[in-house]
């Protein structure tokens, strides 16, 4: 789909994309850490077009419940 397309479909998807450095803000770390844990295949599932990595905000908040925890016994160490 090019990108005139979506535009006339009126797809948000583009617009809903969030940049390393949003999340990396929102979640208060830096996007030297967010590099890391994509490199380990932690943290939130990406899109990679080309250099350019974006975060779906849906993988995003499905990654942040996965990571709620009752007690430190449960964390991976």
């Amino acid at each position: 789909m090019s990108a005139l397309t979506l535009e006339a479909t009126g797809s948000s998807l583009l617009a809903s994309l969030i940049s390393p450095a949003s999340l990396a803000d929102a979640l208060g770390t830096t996007e030297r850490t967010l590099s890391e844990w994509r490199i380990r295949g932690y943290g939130p599932s990406y899109l990679r077009v080309g250099r350019t990595v974006r975060y779906r905000p849906e993988a995003v908040d499905s990654w942040l419940l996965a990571q709620e925890r009752k007690s430190t016994a449960e964390e991976q160490r």
